[in-house]
C-alpha cells in the first residue's frame, strides 16, 4: 500500500577533508566524489560543518559548484545537509550558491 521510502545517509566531516589533503582543489574532489555516490545511490551526504574556520572559492567550485554544473541546483539541495553549521558558514554558503546560480565566473573571487 505504502512504498517504502530508502534514506541512507553519509557524514563527511569537512574540517577532516580539508586538513587531510594538500590542496583545496584535492578536498574539493573529496566531497565533490562523495556527494555524486549520493547521488547514484539517491542517498543523502550530511557535511558536518564543525571547526570549519572557512569555506574557500576554489574548494567549492571542485565540489559544490562542478556538482551544480554537472547536475543541477535542485539535485544538490536533495543530496546535502549540513550540520553543525555557523550562521557565518551558512550565510557564506548562501551568498556562494546565489552567486554561482547568476554567474558560476564570479564565485572564483
Amino acid at each position: 500500500m505504502f512504498n517504502k521510502i530508502k534514506t541512507v545517509m553519509c557524514t563527511i566531516n569537512i574540517k577532516e577533508v580539508l586538513a587531510s589533503h594538500n590542496s583545496l582543489p584535492d578536498a574539493g574532489k573529496i566531497l565533490y566524489n562523495t556527494i555524486v555516490d549520493a547521488i547514484a545511490s539517491d542517498d543523502k551526504v550530511v557535511a558536518n560543518m564543525e571547526g570549519v574556520s572557512s569555506l574557500p572559492s576554489v574548494f567549492l567550485n571542485v565540489s559544490i559548484g562542478k556538482i551544480i554544473d554537472e547536475y543541477d541546483m535542485e539535485t544538490l539541495k536533495s543530496h546535502i545537509m549540513f550540520s553543525k553549521i555557523t550562521r557565518h558558514q551558512a550565510d557564506r554558503l548562501k551568498d556562494y550558491l546565489l552567486r554561482y546560480d547568476q554567474n558560476p565566473e564570479s564565485v572564483s573571487e
